[in-house]
């Protein structure tokens, strides 16, 4: 998820507040609180404190990036990108290059979490292409394989990962993210070397479990995949999270009531997500109605910006029949405009219209989505079909 992203990235970049000093008193004292709780991760009073340092002293370019990181930090893109702009300078002073590294750094970041992928590719290589500060270009080549899967350009986000392989040795997390870029290319059997690789350095990552398991799925060997859950479900879960990934294995493993507890007992530690998994596991029970009240409290109490959750209570609501509800649930996915879900929610849409006997709303539908995925042969083969509904029912109204 976004949020969850957001933390992660923003996690490293600590090394960049270390070693301030401060121009005025109050500045610098605003300054180092608001480091204080950037690391505790209380993001809200580390914009509060690093806010009213730039207001004692706007001149200083690493208390406006301070600032800047810590607005993207809280989700505030759009702020963030104001900061870190003012930053940035056409002059080549070496101070002035360091500080357009962070800053563009910080800009792709916050382009990122935006889902501006091809403006943040743009800042990360900006970044790059700056010689200064070359212990960040590992961090940045990250976040740039990263955009680049965004963007569906998953040769060069392999190249990229390979790079900082190359260059940084035995990396869990780069074999991971080169296998997450494998299988989005269909590359199934090197995806999987690679996380095995990434598994051996990180044998307790349910992660790393997770998109192995979802590699065997999609190549519907459901042995293989059986095979991961058992392994995952051995690792030991001690902290909250690890529980809360725990009840996901067993929800994965097909133990419903079990994993309904388990995620009853996430909730209570803050896991809001468990109601999305607990609708889940009623939606693979069969039991629609439950399953839209679950989906219905997580968007209630926090996801409105996570589509899948509304593709999902779409589904459950086609399942009960009431096709209108469901397109309203479409249409609030839809505005997310999440590219990754926007294909399932489109044609679900039309499938919903169809239900409705709306065949001229739904061919409309069929149109426009033939034109975003023109490669799409079951679009195809929907129109035909469409068309051929249009025209019997031209042919009853004529006679």
């Amino acid at each position: 998820m976004k949020k969850l992203f957001s933390l992660g990235l923003l996690s490293i970049v600590l090394v960049l507040l270390s070693g301030i000093t401060a121009c005025s008193t109050s500045a610098g004292t605003y300054n180092r609180s608001g480091e204080k709780c950037f690391k505790k991760g209380d993001y809200e009073a580390a914009v509060l404190n690093f806010s009213k340092a730039v207001t004692e002293n706007p001149n200083r370019s690493d208390y406006i990036i301070n600032y800047g990181m810590a607005l993207a930090a809280e989700g505030r893109y759009e702020e963030a990108v104001e900061q870190f702009d003012k930053v940035i300078r056409n002059k080549n002073i070496l101070l002035v290059r360091q500080n357009n590294k962070r800053a563009l750094r910080g800009k792709g970041i916050a382009c990122y979490g935006m889902e501006r992928y091809k403006e943040a590719l743009e800042c990360f290589d900006a970044a790059l292409e700056i010689n200064e500060l070359s212990s960040l270009n590992m961090d940045i080549l990250y976040y740039k394989g990263r955009a680049l899967i965004k963007t569906e350009s998953y040769t060069e986000a392999v190249q990229i990962y390979s790079r900082i392989i190359d260059e940084s040795g035995e990396d869990a997390a780069a074999y991971a993210q080169r296998a997450h870029a494998l299988y989005k290319a269909g590359e199934y059997g090197k995806s999987l070397e690679d996380f095995d690789m990434a598994l051996s350095l990180a044998p307790g990552s349910f992660s790393y479990c997770f998109g192995k398991y979802k590699v065997y799925l999609s190549m519907g060997d459901e042995a293989g995949a059986a095979e991961v859950l058992t392994q995952a479900a051995s690792i030991e879960a001690g902290s909250a999270r690890e529980r809360f990934n725990l009840a996901r294995v067993h929800f994965y493993q097909g133990l419903y009531k079990q994993a309904r507890e388990e995620f009853g007992e996430c909730l209570a530690e803050g896991f809001i997500e468990s109601n999305f998994y607990i609708g889940e596991s009623y939606y693979m029970e069969k039991d629609y109605s439950t399953a839209v009240f679950y989906y219905d409290k997580y968007i209630k109490d926090g996801a409105a910006g996570y589509p899948e959750v509304y593709n999902q209570a779409a589904c459950s609501k086609m399942k009960l029949g009431e096709y209108e509800e469901a397109i309203k649930y479409l249409n609030m996915g839809k505005d997310i405009g999440d590219k990754g879900l926007s294909k399932a929610l489109r044609m679900n849409e039309i499938v919903a219209y169809e239900y409705l006997g709306q065949f001229d709303k739904s061919l409309e539908k069929l149109e426009e989505y033939i034109a975003e995925y023109p490669d799409d042969n079951k679009a195809e083969r929907e129109r035909d079909f469409l068309l051929t509904r249009q025209a019997d029912i031209t042919s009853r109204d004529d006679d």
